[in-house]
């Protein structure tokens, strides 16, 4: 029984050397992170969105960004907003 425990024990330690070699490599990459796009709020639904992907409009000198035309429709039936 002991034997079992002692193969089962030097097995999880293997296990965990392995796993720790092949992490490293990960890790030490040498490149440095790219920085994410910057997202913007959608104030109609309020989610966030890639500025790249926003549907965006120009109101009173600001821009405003939607997560598509359908949320940019619904601001527009709630607030006095410009028919664009």
């Amino acid at each position: 029984m002991s034997r079992l425990i002692f193969y089962l024990l030097l097995m999880a330690l293997a296990f965990w050397a392995v796993k720790r070699v092949l992490s490293l490599g990960k890790r030490r990459s040498g490149k440095a992170p790219e920085p994410g796009e910057e997202l913007v709020q959608d104030p109609f639904c309020q989610c966030y969105i890639p500025k790249s992907q926003s549907y965006i409009v120009s109101w009173e000198g600001r821009k405003l960004f939607f997560c598509s035309e359908d949320c940019y429709k619904k601001y527009q039936a709630t607030k006095s907003f410009p028919k664009a």
